[in-house]
């Protein structure tokens, strides 16, 4: 039988999460001395009050935890293993998850596992592993789902997000401190993407975060024009109405693109880097 397993910034919603074919490995939340295993030893509105005046970081899952996934799978039955992890530019999850995998292979010989780099974070994992699910009920094999999802993975995955504030990235150096504090100062919303390498780039910016997100969502329709779109993401950090209300003008803007839409709030480890208020939307094409 085949199995999934992957880290918790692949954000599925919840109905993905908890099915028994699927087990999602937490990842760690670094709050001043003190680790936390994301959304079980922690809540993402306890990360959201430290970070008001804070910075907290991200490590990755335990090794420990990695294991506990591929042996609770494999004592439910699944013996063919599909793992999907968070872009192995932006963290070394993903080569901690095949590091482990390979060792558990070495010491249990029925087990196939197909280990695949999503080259992308949240949303745009959560679509990848929504086609590998429908792929396995309709009767594909591991083998097939894995390279379907390679093919997929930083070409045809498309994912854009627009950060409220640029402090959090000023602060782990991803833009420079004379950037940072120009753009906080005129209001500046950089408007983000994943690469086809899967690593952070900068894809644009505007004033204000209505105009930043009537951008960002206007970067999606171009870059799906027509294409078949197989399922979109739309996901954000925070619940101020402000936001709430940004989101549900994109998902407006976008829903009649595909008849799939998988939504949500973002990880812990998104929050720790971008705040409350970020708003993504994604898009996987045919």
């Amino acid at each position: 039988m085949i199995g999934i397993i992957c880290d918790s910034v692949v954000d599925l919603p919840v109905e993905l999460a908890e099915r028994d074919d699927v087990y999602v490995v937490p990842i760690m939340v670094v709050l001043g001395e003190r680790s936390y295993r994301e959304g079980v030893e922690i809540s993402k509105a306890e990360i959201a009050d430290y970070l008001d005046n804070n910075f907290a970081m991200t490590s990755l899952p335990s090794p420990a935890d990695v294991t506990e996934a591929f042996e609770a799978m494999y004592s439910k039955g699944y013996d063919e293993l599909l793992v999907v992890n968070l872009s192995s530019g932006l963290s070394g999850t993903h080569n901690l998850f095949k590091t482990v995998s390979e060792q558990f292979v070495s010491e249990h010989q029925s087990v196939t596992i197909e280990s695949v780099d999503s080259l992308s974070l949240s949303g745009g994992i959560a679509m990848l592993v929504h086609k590998a699910i429908r792929m396995k009920e309709r009767g594909d094999s591991l083998r097939v789902i894995a390279s379907d999802l390679r093919s997929r993975a930083g070409i045809k995955n498309i994912v854009y997000f627009v950060l409220p504030t640029l402090k959090y990235l000023k602060q782990s150096g991803r833009i420079g401190k004379l950037e940072g504090s120009v753009g906080e100062i005129l209001n500046v919303k950089p408007i983000g993407t994943i690469s086809s390498g899967g690593i952070f780039t900068l894809s644009g910016k505007a004033r204000g975060m209505k105009k930043a997100v009537e951008k960002m969502v206007d970067r999606l329709l171009d870059a799906v024009k027509g294409k078949r779109v197989l399922c979109l993401a739309l996901y954000h950090s925070g619940n101020d109405s402000d936001t709430l209300s940004l989101v549900e003008w994109a998902k407006l803007k976008i829903s009649s693109l595909s008849e799939t839409l998988l939504t949500g709030e973002l990880s812990s480890a998104i929050l720790v880097h971008g705040g409350r208020g970020i708003i993504g939307v994604g898009a996987l094409i045919a």
